[in-house]
């Protein structure tokens, strides 16, 4: 479904760069073209107004419009979201109250009964770890946690038995309690969450004994995660209404899992370029080798040159990581150390000198030859 989404930008006609203050203003304005009551429920309409609605409710949330931004729809992050139901958690009402205040709204839909919105469960914050190979391609992971979920014995009513739940006499079953008082103004009325049903808008007297009345249990989840490739350490997936839940009469919150990538042995992330280092002896780098390094894709032999100087770099294209939403890959790059030796025999600095005397790089008391030569060009 995410592929026949529209971009939540184009939707409200901003750019990536909008305030929070321009997506406020531009829904405000859709809202106001799109409402099916302003357009005598015109079902084109209607749609128009949920998918703006739908943009809204992602961009105007922090957290879900860095995630929107990061990952865009992808299916680790999206997939499970019913947007229908993130919609629901306004209502007309409670919309045309959010932003057109009083008169029509006042709090109430078009039918002149009380929108009340459906609570909501808390999240759930778990973390996972994976290894930097499959950070690097992506990879599927199951997870286990601990969630509340609606009951089954009692559908997450709370209640025994139908019979055991009544409206709340307080309220009427609005949840909402209306105050009106006369001021210097004239009468003005007030709204407050009823303290009887706690907003419900119902009072269970016969609970259930197998959530004693809450609505929902403890349980343990179990799911498969799609970890997309190029994730980063410390990165968070959020999983829609896979968190705690109130009972039947609420939305869940979601699943939010910090991923933690294990560190590699010899090999560094650098954007999508991995990075590797490789120790070779002055020997190897005058007369040159050949040598077998790691990579992602496996062990792979490495040329090295004739002459190879110290901080060479050698790039294997292709061999990095696949970042998100793309299909080029990232490069390996390898940057080759020439180690010098500090354990020489005596022998071998016998041999070493006869080299450097014969390229006129040493001599006998010690000194470069070509210092020595100037040095006794100011002797004369």
């Amino acid at each position: 479904m995410a592929g026949n989404k529209r971009d939540y930008y184009e939707v409200l006609g901003l750019s990536k760069e909008c305030s929070a203050a321009d997506i406020k203003q531009a829904y405000r304005k859709l809202a106001r073209q799109y409402h099916p009551d302003v357009n005598n429920g015109n079902p084109e309409s209607e749609e128009k107004f949920k998918e703006v609605s739908e943009a809204y409710a992602v961009l105007s949330n922090e957290e879900k419009r860095r995630q929107y931004d990061t990952y865009g729809f992808n299916g680790s992050l999206f997939d499970g979201i019913n947007f229908d139901s993130v919609f629901s958690e306004f209502g007309f009402g409670d919309i045309f109250n959010m932003f057109f205040g009083g008169g029509f709204g006042s709090g109430f839909s078009s039918s002149g009964t009380r929108a009340r919105r459906r609570q909501r469960g808390t999240d759930i914050v778990i973390e996972t770890e994976i290894e930097f190979s499959e950070s690097a391609f992506g990879t599927k992971k199951e997870i286990e946690y601990n969630v509340d979920v609606s009951c089954e014995k009692c559908g997450g009513t709370g209640a025994a038995t139908i019979e055991g739940i009544i409206t709340c006499r307080e309220c009427g079953g609005s949840g909402h309690i209306r105050v009106s008082r006369n001021t210097f103004l004239g009468s003005m009325v007030t709204t407050s969450v009823c303290g009887s049903c706690n907003g419900a808008g119902t009072i269970i007297k016969d609970p259930c004994t197998n959530c004693n009345g809450r609505g929902y249990i403890k349980s343990r989840n179990k799911m498969v995660v799609d970890i997309p490739s190029g994730i980063n350490n410390r990165d968070q997936l959020r999983v829609s209404q896979r968190g705690n839940s109130l009972g039947s009469d609420s939305v869940p919150g979601d699943l939010i899992i910090t991923v933690y990538v294990k560190k590699h042995a010899t090999l560094l992330r650098e954007g999508a370029n991995v990075i590797s280092t490789v120790n070779i002896s002055f020997a190897q780098a005058a007369l040159g080798t050949k040598l077998e390094i790691e990579t992602l894709d496996g062990m792979e032999e490495l040329s090295i040159k004739p002459g190879t100087q110290p901080a060479t770099k050698i790039v294997l294209k292709s061999k990095g990581i696949i970042p998100l939403h793309s299909s080029r890959r990232g490069d390996h790059i390898v940057f080759i150390n020439v180690k010098i030796p500090t354990d020489l025999s005596a022998d071998e600095i016998g041999l070493l000198k006869k080299y450097a005397e014969g390229r006129e790089e040493y001599t006998a008391d010690g000194q470069s030859g070509i210092f020595s030569s100037i040095k006794n060009a100011f002797k004369r």
